[in-house]
């Protein structure tokens, strides 16, 4: 799905590392000139750990990126899917209402659908066959549901305008409710820095009391 070739991946995770090695033994050169000194030993260790630590750093990256690039291709693929459905009902065929559709938009979504159409075009290979291999790369059911939906309208000729309508509107609704709970949840966490101020707050206000209570008992 980020077209990350294996060797700059592995690039990137030999910089973060030596980023890492780098870092301690300049935190104790900083201190060592402003007159406190560290341990040799220590910054060597510190160096081995943060490197090893960020030597990970990319394997989190990569899946953080993932699932964010899938978010968007789910976003992009219900548009895409209202597009086909009204190519369909103008009276397009199958493929040329799905590679139509595809060039509508300037997403690297709608490219990646495009490539892969063309691609079967060439290959004598049936659009909905491609979406099924896209999907399975890219692990995106929503995908492989509509490359089910095209695959039945090619082969037995039926009519899928409501369906792919009712399709895209499912997806939305789902996107939706997503949203809906993961605002939910990060209200329901910035509520707790709240509740600590106020118990910071009410400390303060009672501790001098309290203070005043204890010295004169």
């Amino acid at each position: 799905m980020l077209r990350i070739s294996v060797a700059q991946f592995y690039g990137d995770k030999i910089v973060f590392a030596f980023l890492g090695l780098l870092i301690p033994p300049l935190l104790s050169l900083f201190f060592n000139l402003l007159g406190l000194g560290l341990p040799i030993t220590l910054s060597g260790a510190a160096s081995v750990g943060l490197a090893a630590v960020m030597f990970f750093v990319p394997n989190y990256n990569v899946i953080d990126d993932a699932k964010k690039a899938r978010i968007e291709f789910a976003r992009a693929l219900g548009a895409y899917i209202d597009l086909v459905a009204l190519e369909r009902n103008n009276g397009s065929g199958v493929r040329q209402a799905m590679e139509a559709a595809a060039l509508v938009g300037d997403s690297w979504v709608f490219t990646r659908l495009s490539e892969e159409l063309t691609r079967s075009r060439w290959s004598g290979q049936p659009p909905w066959d491609a979406l099924h291999t896209l999907a399975d790369e890219l692990g995106l059911p929503e995908l492989d549901d509509f490359a089910d939906i095209m695959r039945l309208s090619g082969e037995e000729g039926s009519s899928v305008y409501s369906h792919l309508r009712a399709r895209s509107a499912a997806m939305r609704t789902a996107m939706l409710n997503d949203e809906v709970a993961e605002a939910n949840a990060v209200g329901e966490r910035m509520t707790i820095p709240g509740s600590l101020l106020g118990v910071v707050f009410m400390a303060l206000l009672v501790a001098p009391s309290l203070l005043r209570m204890f010295s004169n008992t």
